[in-house]
């Protein structure tokens, strides 16, 4: 099957390529799709874009000491691919919207410079060595801060014709709540809020879990009954082979997968169900996906 970034195994380039989250941002030194060196540091979301960017600038100056890097590949949460200056629909990390990043960027480092939605990295990271290998069309779903959602039709990147495919986000869901409210890691602590009348992290929430203590047990099976409703949606619009479920929620997968697959199975049967599987490259997927896409924008550039 003929991928467009497939490009990257006959070229050799060095990439800086960052994940920008809501919570953290990583940053990788590719070559050819191997992550040869990873750093990852916490997102402030409250400083303000000139901060936020010298922090990602020093990360990036960081991690590209004793590399001749060739470009710097963003993913970001905001729709975006080759030909974005700015961003728009940066809920996470709102003092960077409008904010000229790639401009900046480009001055100091002094090298291309592209900026792509995350989820679309991480879709092409898990299309070429992960869960979604061997797939035409197929999707990855991020569970965190937000709610991302790669797509990949005829083994390649689909961004629709403003970069806004797959931002499946702000799609109502009832009681004045998008799927992202639902589905997102504010989404999961209001489960256990409105349960137990305590406020918890997501990690401490599952370590209940674990211990099999029932608010948290209820939580899940609740979280997962609304993830399950995104899922019966992304597979009614999109009839993918495989969706692949990554994202730091998704570390959490087994609290949350059986009800999940029962508003699925309601749907589309054990079909359905049978095409959500768990990611397989964790943060390195929109790392490797970042870099390829980078590879395959310049080398259209030049064509």
């Amino acid at each position: 099957m003929h991928r467009t970034y497939d490009v990257i195994q006959q070229q050799a380039h060095t990439i800086a390529s960052v994940d920008l989250g809501g919570t953290t941002i990583s940053c990788g030194i590719v070559e050819n799709s191997d992550i040869v060196r990873l750093m990852t540091i916490q997102a402030v979301r409250k400083d303000n874009a000139e901060t936020l960017f010298a922090t990602i600038a020093k990360l990036i100056g960081d991690i590209s000491e004793g590399y001749d890097i060739d470009g710097i590949s963003f993913g970001v949460n905001a729709p975006a691919g080759p030909g974005t200056e700015v961003l728009f629909l940066m809920e996470n990390l709102p003092s960077l919207e409008d904010f000229p990043l790639k401009r900046r960027l480009t001055e100091q480092f002094d090298v291309p410079v592209l900026l792509e939605n995350d989820a679309n990295c991480m879709a092409v990271g898990e299309h070429i060595s992960g869960a979604l290998q061997g797939c035409g069309n197929c999707v990855c779903i991020t569970l965190g801060t937000g709610l991302g959602c790669g797509i990949i039709i005829e083994g390649n990147i689909y961004r629709g014709s403003r970069y806004c495919a797959g931002e499946i986000w702000n799609i109502p869901a009832g009681d004045g709540r998008t799927y992202e409210d639902t589905v997102s890691i504010d989404g999961l602590k209001r489960i256990y809020r409105e349960l137990s009348g305590n406020e918890l992290e997501p990690e401490d929430i599952y370590g209940k879990y674990l211990g099999g203590d029932d608010i948290s047990v209820k939580t899940f099976e609740r979280y997962g009954e609304a993830l399950g409703t995104v899922m019966t949606a992304v597979l009614s619009f999109l009839d993918p082979e495989k969706i692949a479920v990554g994202g730091g929620i998704a570390q959490a997968l087994p609290a949350f997968e059986n009800s999940m697959n029962s508003v699925v199975e309601k749907s589309w049967g054990n079909d359905g169900v049978s095409k959500i599987v768990p990611a397989q490259l964790s943060s390195k997927a929109a790392i490797i996906g970042a870099a390829n896409l980078f590879t395959v924008s310049n080398i259209s550039n030049r064509i």
